[in-house]
């Protein structure tokens, strides 16, 4: 008997007969690591050790008012802002023990909320994270499903410096070779107990430098890598401007431009990149 083989079909030369067969197999033509059925599957492929890795992030309503901002917060190891967020990035733990600072009682949950008063600003605070869930032996043998980390962060002090202030030197992403300057500053004035922002450069340009309370620009957030603002009445030919700078890998400030026109706002987005010069 000689059989010849090719992918699924199979010839059988049973002396002066042939019979021909077609086997189907989902072992042999699926790739697909995730997928149990599959030949290549591997039950490890997402799988993750237990890990108390968390995040820290300033809070702000813009989360809750404008999710389309998520990315607004940022992990940090400083925070200007005196409520924040300290989030576990491990989704599948039983349990989630917090320690933050001096406190006499742990915090649990996922992600907890913290507000420090302004008398501790200049303090650095250790926080501890213990997370506990049912362990992975079929892909970590060693793992024991308890992990701990502990983070520090600084409480900055007020008129100290935020990173978001400076010089940036860019353009828009609709005009990408019109090259202008932005300045962002900040301070606080204590007799207002009100944070005070420079601006220079926004709307596009506008040569004029706007300084003044951040209530006067009718609202907005102060963070350590985050501002955010609103822009309004006769600033630069009066038009609504709302920034939000993100400081990231690249520096970019996101606008929305709202003009009031025929009894109805319309809305332009705009996005500026650039470098900081100083």
């Amino acid at each position: 008997m000689k059989i010849l083989r090719h992918k699924y079909l199979f010839l059988l030369l049973l002396g002066s007969s042939a019979v021909l067969l077609t086997l189907n197999s989902c072992k042999d033509e699926c790739q697909d690591p995730r997928n149990p059925d599959c030949e290549n599957y591997n039950p490890c492929m997402d799988a993750k050790p237990t890990s108390a890795a968390f995040t820290i992030k300033e809070a702000t309503y813009t989360q809750i008012i404008e999710p389309r901002l998520a990315d607004f917060l940022i992990d940090t190891d400083s925070v200007y802002f005196r409520s924040l967020y300290l989030e576990a990035t491990q989704a599948d733990a039983d349990s989630f023990i917090w320690q933050i600072g001096t406190e006499p009682e742990p915090r649990y949950g996922k992600q907890v909320n913290v507000v420090f008063p302004d008398n501790l600003r200049g303090t650095n605070f250790n926080v501890r994270l213990i997370v506990k869930r049912k362990p992975n032996t079929r892909c970590f043998p060693t793992d024991d499903g308890i992990d701990t980390v502990i983070r520090s962060f600084y409480f900055v002090r007020f008129n100290e410096p935020l990173s978001w202030e400076g010089t940036y030197y860019g353009s828009d992403d609709d005009k990408p070779d019109s090259i202008y300057t932005i300045v962002l500053g900040h301070s606080y004035d204590a007799a207002e107990q009100e944070d005070k922002l420079t601006v220079f450069g926004v709307p596009r340009g506008c040569q004029d430098t706007i300084n003044r309370l951040l209530g006067d620009f009718g609202g907005g957030f102060v963070g350590y890598k985050n501002v955010l603002f609103v822009l309004s009445g006769t600033d630069c030919n009066g038009k609504i401007v709302r920034g939000v700078f993100n400081n990231g890998n690249n520096y970019t400030i996101r606008q929305e431009y709202r003009t009031f026109i025929d009894g109805a706002f319309t809305t332009k987005n705009r996005i500026f990149t650039g470098i900081k010069i100083n």
